[in-house]
């Protein structure tokens, strides 16, 4: 298979770890949250960080998608939660919700670009079919 890029990234001590040997050189680390019967803290978790790479690619998705078809914008904003749920056996799941918005486009036009871009992103092609995802433009 032919790669357009690669990242990685390696994470050593699971929830109460960090997150290093990325290309960039951003360290990371991480706490078990609050709800999980950690300690108040402000590191982050796998649930945030789920969250912040699938607003940056789904943003990045609808930015191309505009791009591709010369439509001008004045900004695109997109907040993604993501929440752990029990599976309904002994394990947990996702649940996204996506708040997109396309700043420039009337809501007729932005709420079509959202809904390309949910077909196009990388990560709602990835969890599709597995993961309740509600999007909210």
């Amino acid at each position: 298979m032919q790669k357009l890029l690669e990242r990685k990234a390696t994470t050593k001590g699971g929830r109460n770890g960090y997150i290093n040997q990325t290309l960039s050189g951003l360290e990371v680390r991480m706490a078990k949250p609050v709800e999980m019967g950690g300690m108040p803290n402000q590191y982050t978790n796998p649930e945030e960080l789920f969250s912040m790479g699938y607003s940056a690619c789904f943003a990045s998705s609808i930015e191309y998608l505009l791009s591709m078809n010369k439509v001008k914008y004045d900004d695109i904003s997109v907040t993604v939660s993501t929440a752990l749920v029990p599976d309904g056996t002994e394990g947990f799941k996702f649940a996204v919700e996506i708040e997109a918005s396309i700043l420039g486009l009337d809501l007729k036009t932005a709420t079509s670009y959202i809904e390309q871009a949910y077909q196009f992103c990388p990560y709602s092609k990835a969890i599709r079919g597995n993961v309740k995802v509600t999007i909210k433009p």
